[in-house]
Formats: structure tokens, sequence, C-alpha cells
């Protein structure tokens, strides 16, 4: 059974090593792992300040998102699912609870930078993209897309889909 719930600071420890296991799921090099550490770490202080949502199975936690309330928009900071459950449809329900969750907050657009590998993902339910963010990591260029969402039009296509899986 699958159940969410709001994260721990107690758990900054467990949702770091899910985020680092997602990551590496891509099959990047180690050395990038490395330089990527303090990026890939959810710490205390960002699940105290922001919204930290637990999606567990069996009272295991297979995935998690991080919502941070911006002026004029939700941004997603966090979107991690367990690797061994990738394409099972969780990542789906995981991101049709945090659109819910922004759109009950007032937000009628979210924005977020996706990794390369999950571009296809967020723009299958509507996200476009509105630019790119430029960097290098240990001497090779990566350009990551920059999506925003219409909160309003995507609930309503996920939340169709999300309910014909049962909680």
């Amino acid at each position: 059974m699958q159940t969410y719930k709001e994260a721990a600071i107690e758990e900054s420890d467990l949702l770091t090593s899910l985020v680092r296991r997602a990551k590496a799921h891509w099959g990047y090099p180690q050395e990038w792992m490395e330089e990527w550490k303090e990026e890939l770490t959810i710490s205390p202080s960002y699940i105290a300040s922001n919204i930290v949502v637990v999606l567990e199975s069996d009272k295991k936690i297979v995935g998690f998102f991080g919502l941070e309330l911006k002026d004029g928009f939700a941004y997603l900071g966090h979107l991690w699912i367990e690797p061994s459950h990738i394409g099972t449809g969780l990542g789906k329900l995981l991101f049709a609870k945090v659109c819910k969750e922004a759109l009950n907050r007032g937000y009628s657009t979210m924005e977020l930078v996706a990794d390369p590998n999950a571009e296809g993902f967020y723009r299958r339910y509507g996200a476009t993209k509105i630019d790119e963010v430029h960097g290098s990591i240990l001497g090779t260029p990566r350009v990551l897309p920059r999506l925003r969402l219409n909160l309003k039009s995507t609930n309503k296509s996920l939340n169709n889909d999300a309910e014909k899986r049962a909680f």
C-alpha cells in the first residue's frame, strides 16, 4: 500500500541516499557524482524550510518531492523515485501530488530545472521549455532545460490517470 507523509527532519540522510541512487541510475561517471555531492544532499534545513513529501510503499520510502514556494510561482526543487520503481507509474503519482499541493496553495504555475534524462517525463505532462541553464561539470559542458507548467491543465490530465491507480 502506498501513502504520502511529510518528511521528517530525521529522514534527511535517507532522502539524500535515495537522491544519489536515483541520479546514479542514469549512468553518470563517479567523478561527476562526487562533484554533485552537495547538490545531491537533502539537508535538515531544506526539509524544515520547504514542503517535502515522501511516498511510502509498504512503510518504505520509494520517492519524494521538495516544493519551494517563490513569489509568483512554485518551484519543484526535487522529485526522486527509488531506481527499482522508475517506470512503474510512481513518478507520475508523485508528480500529480506535487502539482495538486502547489494548486492548493494558490499557485497556477510551477517551474523546475530538469536533468536531461527527466525532461521527457515533464514534457509529457505539459511542461514547456522557457530557458536553459548552461554550466559544466569537470570541464564537460551541460545544458539543463528550465521548464514551466500551467498547473491547472497539468493537474487535470495527471489526476485522470492517477485516479485510476488505487491507494
